[in-house]
């Protein structure tokens, strides 16, 4: 597999007035197969339009989306990708979508309305030979973290919401933190040759690690 990030995940605020998170979005394939991972919502759109040109793939060209949960910064565009299968972990089904808001429950409905075809992951699963699942339900019950095998960049960490910033991240490296999360973090991500954060942009593991070693 093949992996190229189409956009660097971050967030907009303007105090007191709007605040909204894009995720990163990745793309995988093997020349049979065209995988998104997190592709975002509606501020990630003007972003996919313009990549999409560039790698020169559209929607209908979508075989799979992994997502790594259920939030509309991450899953909403899963909508305008009408022959991909959703790849999600089934605790995604307990979650009351209908108490999210009155605008918001519609949003997450219709979302979820649109997915033709559903396949549910856990921890263990291995995707396409290439993307091994880990269930981390520190962010949301459903939340997957996962490790990719690829080949022009080795082996990536995508994080999920677990870990969203690389300060979030140099907390969990310097052992500021000692919990669950920090403790699969620090062991997946010193084994692996970049990580990958939702809402910033990724680093080269060994760039952290070697040089705590």
């Amino acid at each position: 597999m093949k992996l190229e990030i189409l956009q660097v995940g971050g967030s907009i605020r303007v105090p007191g007035a709007i605040e909204q998170a894009y995720s990163t979005v990745c793309y995988l394939t093997d020349g049979k197969r065209h995988i998104l991972i997190d592709p975002g919502d509606y501020v990630s759109l003007n972003f996919l339009e313009e990549r999409f040109e560039d790698v020169g793939i559209s929607p209908e060209d979508i075989t799979d989306v992994v997502l790594t949960h259920i939030h509309l910064d991450h899953a909403y565009a899963t909508r305008f990708f009408p022959n991909a299968t959703i790849h999600v972990h089934p605790a995604y089904k307990d979650k009351p979508f209908h108490k999210f808001g009155t605008f918001k429950s519609k949003l997450y409905i219709e979302m979820i309305n649109s997915w033709k075809t559903v396949n549910l992951i856990n921890a263990g699963t291995l995707l396409f030979g290439s993307i091994k699942v880990f269930h981390t339900p520190w962010h949301a019950k459903e939340h997957c973290s996962f490790l990719i095998d690829t080949e022009n960049m080795g082996r990536v960490l995508y994080t999920g919401d677990i870990v969203m910033t690389r300060v979030e991240f140099y907390e969990i490296f310097r052992w500021l933190r000692k919990d669950d999360c920090a403790r699969f973090v620090n062991r997946l991500g010193s084994r692996s040759d970049y990580i990958i954060f939702t809402h910033d942009e990724y680093i080269r593991s060994a760039d952290y690690y070697s040089a705590r070693s």
